[in-house]
């Protein structure tokens, strides 16, 4: 049995004024969780599978880029940081670096503006290893300000328990509805 994960819809449409706080969190298992992009919920699956087979979390090791090649413009990797209180992308794809307008590449998401819930949801599956979903995020740290993102937080772990990466995927798209 797949441990669950939480689901966060962030969406404002009616405000002028954009925080983060009015975030909505629900606790979902894996198979309830309605993850709409396609590169995001293959991802998962992936991820899935891997955690299944191995008994444990899987550690970046145990992912060979060739298994999931079409997901790599659309996936980071961030390495956990000082116990968990900053986490600094060894790499990122290409789709997020052309669509955030910015590269993540060895940059910290401390380094970004508007950064705080990113990195409270980020604290929070190392402290649990539990994975998150977050669909219509407003890209507030990105240069591209206009653009929103879902993002889908993959817990690594290369004893198979002590989370120190975060796989994530990352899908840029316009403000969806709420509904």
């Amino acid at each position: 049995m797949l441990p669950g994960f939480r689901l966060f819809k962030d969406t404002a449409p009616e405000r002028a004024a954009w925080s983060d706080e009015t975030n909505e969190e629900h606790e979902v298992a894996p198979e309830s969780a309605m993850i709409r992009h396609a590169t995001l919920s293959e991802l998962y699956g992936f991820w899935s599978q891997k955690k299944a087979a191995l008994g444990r979390l899987p550690a970046r090791s145990d992912i060979a880029p060739k298994e999931i090649k079409a997901l790599l413009p659309y996936i980071a990797i961030a390495d956990v940081i000082d116990g968990g209180n900053d986490f600094r992308f060894r790499i990122c794809g290409t789709a997020i670096t052309e669509e955030a307008g910015a590269e993540l590449t060895g940059q910290s998401w401390l380094s970004f503006p508007h950064t705080e819930v990113v990195v409270e949801r980020t604290r929070e599956l190392v402290e649990t290893g539990t994975p998150y979903y977050a669909a219509n995020v407003r890209a507030r740290w990105a240069p591209k300000d206009f653009q929103h993102y879902s993002v889908l937080a993959l817990p690594l772990a290369k004893d198979g328990t002590t989370v120190d990466m975060v796989l994530y995927g990352i899908a840029f798209h316009p403000m969806e509805a709420e509904g």
